[in-house]
C-alpha cells in the first residue's frame, strides 16, 4: 500500500524537529573550528610599487620627430614590455638570486605567481610581489627593482633615436589577511543543510523499505 504523501511530509517534519538542535549543535561546533583555524592562517604579505614611464629624444635627423602620437604610442608599448618582463620567468629567478632567496619551486607558473604585473595606464605598470614572509617578500621586491632597472638600462642601449626613463615608486608592506567570518558561515550552512537533507533522505529510504 502507498503510503500517504501528507503522512510522508509530516513524517519528515517530525524527524527534522527531533535533529533540529542536534544538528544545529553540529553546524555552530564545525563553524566555530573552522573559524578558529582560519584565524591562525597567516596572511600573505604584498609588497606594491609601481613605475612611470616617460621618453627623451635623442640626436636624430633634422625632420625626424618622435612625439605626439607617435611618442605616446612608443611609451605605452614600453610599459607593456615592461610589465611582461617583470613577471617573466626568468626575471623572478633572478630576483630570488639577486635576494638571495632558494628558490621555492622549479615549476615556472607557480614561480611567476609571486609578482603581479599590471599596466594601469600607457605610463603606469603597478607590480606586487607576494611572499609568506614579510622580509622575504621586502628583498624579493628589492631583488626585482634592481632587475627591472638593469633591464631599462639594456633596453635602452639599443635605441638610437629615444631613451626611455622609468621612475619607481617607493615600495610599501601590506598584509592580505584572510576572513573568516565568510568560511565560518560557509561551513555552518553547509553543515545545516546537508545534515537536513541527510535526514531526510534517511527517513525516506526507511518508510520505503517498510
Amino acid at each position: 500500500m502507498q503510503e500517504d504523501p501528507k503522512d510522508s511530509i509530516h513524517g519528515s517534519l517530525y524527524v527534522l524537529r527531533r535533529s533540529f538542535f542536534l544538528i544545529l549543535a553540529l553546524s555552530i561546533l564545525v563553524s566555530v573550528i573552522g573559524y578558529g583555524i582560519t584565524k591562525k592562517i597567516p596572511g600573505m604579505y604584498e609588497v606594491h610599487f609601481s613605475s612611470m614611464v616617460s621618453m627623451d629624444q635623442k640626436d636624430v635627423t633634422p625632420g625626424f620627430t618622435y612625439d605626439g602620437y607617435y611618442g605616446l604610442s612608443a611609451i605605452d608599448l614600453f610599459s607593456t614590455t615592461l610589465a611582461r618582463i617583470a613577471d617573466s620567468p626568468e626575471t623572478v629567478v633572478a630576483a630570488y638570486k639577486k635576494a638571495n632567496i632558494e628558490l621555492p619551486t622549479q615549476d615556472a607558473i607557480s614561480l611567476v605567481r609571486t609578482i603581479d604585473s599590471e599596466k594601469a595606464a600607457p605610463q603606469l605598470v603597478r607590480i606586487t610581489v607576494k611572499n609568506a614572509s614579510k622580509q622575504h617578500a621586502e628583498r624579493l621586491a628589492a631583488g626585482l627593482l634592481f632587475e627591472l632597472q638593469r633591464a631599462v638600462e639594456q633596453y635602452n642601449a639599443n635605441l638610437l633615436s629615444s631613451t626611455f626613463h622609468v621612475t619607481f615608486t617607493p615600495s610599501w608592506t601590506s598584509q592580505n589577511l584572510i576572513n573568516p567570518i565568510p568560511i565560518a558561515a560557509s561551513l555552518f550552512m553547509l553543515v545545516f543543510v546537508g545534515g537536513n537533507m541527510i535526514v531526510v533522505f534517511r527517513e525516506a529510504i526507511k518508510r520505503g523499505s517498510s
